[in-house]
């Protein structure tokens, strides 16, 4: 029974600090998403504290390090299909709010597809180190090749932002939520809906010889 017990107390406990890790995490994502522009490496600083995280390193040293792994590359994608994907949001609300129907159900879907292409550039970005051709082609093929998921991370990712914009009246409580461990979940919901395509991809660079010298990110379990 006291056995018993003490198992019970020691998973609390691990849960507890999983918390209390994903927590931290979440908290130095935001703090580094703070110029805006290093968003994407924030991101992939988050994803590489996840990940260092689950294998029992040191998450602080896995997100310095994804933090700072291809930073220019991620930094100016992420910038240039931040404005893109912005400017369609933008445009959605002016549509709706002006009864325009056709014209939001167009801008929806191509705001849709603009989040879900650049869901697929954070992620390879962190997952599948290749040359910069493809990266982008990679990254526009995930898209068709995995497009349920990739809406899924995308809808995920974007849902605060929607929220603040559409229902201002609750943006205190989506920010609450936001600050607590909101994208530490929705990095763990990315590793698990994009696992499959990602070990794909990964195969496929290692037998055409494209995967740059810093592999490890993504290892096939």
């Amino acid at each position: 029974m006291l056995k018993e017990k003490e198992t019970l107390i020691e998973k609390l406990g691990t849960w507890i600090n999983k918390a209390a890790t994903g927590l931290v995490i979440n908290l130095l994502f935001l703090l580094a998403c703070l110029p805006i522009v290093t968003i994407g490496q924030a991101w992939h600083g988050l994803m590489s504290a996840l990940r260092y995280n689950i294998r029992g390193e040191s998450w602080f040293k896995g997100f310095r390090k994804g933090f700072k792994t291809r930073f220019w590359r991620g930094t100016i994608a992420w910038t240039a299909l931040l404005l893109i994907v912005t400017k369609m949001l933008f445009d959605l609300v002016a549509y709706l709010e002006g009864g325009y129907m056709i014209s939001a159900i167009a801008a929806a879907i191509m705001f849709a597809l603009m989040a879900m292409l650049l869901t697929a550039f954070m992620t390879l970005n962190v997952y599948i180190p290749t040359s910069v051709g493809n990266w982008i082609t990679n990254s526009v093929n995930m898209v068709f090749k995995a497009p349920v998921q990739l809406l899924i991370c995308a809808a995920l990712f974007w849902a605060p932002v929607v929220m603040i914009l559409f229902w201002p009246e609750i943006a205190y409580y989506v920010s609450m939520v936001f600050v607590v461990m909101y994208f530490s979940l929705v990095g763990m919901a990315h590793t698990v809906l994009l696992k499959d395509v990602l070990v794909d991809y990964l195969v496929q660079a290692r037998e055409n010889g494209t995967l740059l010298a810093e592999e490890g990110a993504f290892k096939q379990e």
